[in-house]
């Protein structure tokens, strides 16, 4: 099986496992192995204000999509720190990868 066909694949299955679980909640200080809404926690890599984003307690995104779309992650941002993102695109939920960079976290779809 080729990479991109397994890839293709492994993305479906998040796809249906993620519209089964239904969409993220809109209170990230709740159970923090649920998935929710992060999204005014990300700067985009775009903004000057990602210059800051670490001493602000943000978030890059390095995405298409910015912070037009729903950003959801698992964890609470406060004792437990947030993992395990995803973001809303025209095709479903794309998996983020966390970056570490010098000017603080990023998440990408790259």
């Amino acid at each position: 099986m080729s990479s991109t066909k397994a890839l293709c694949l492994s993305l479906l299955a998040i796809g249906a496992t993620l519209s089964l679980a239904g969409p993220a909640t809109a209170e990230p200080d709740g159970d923090p192995a649920k998935y929710a809404d992060f999204t005014d926690m990300f700067v985009n890599y775009t903004d000057p204000a990602a210059l800051t984003a670490a001493t602000d307690g943000k978030y890059i995104i390095v995405s298409p999509q910015g912070t037009s779309t729903t950003i959801a992650c698992r964890g609470n941002g406060a004792d437990v720190p947030i993992y395990d993102c995803m973001q809303e695109d025209p095709y479903g939920w794309v998996p983020l990868r966390k970056v570490d960079t010098p000017l603080g976290v990023a998440w990408s779809t790259v």
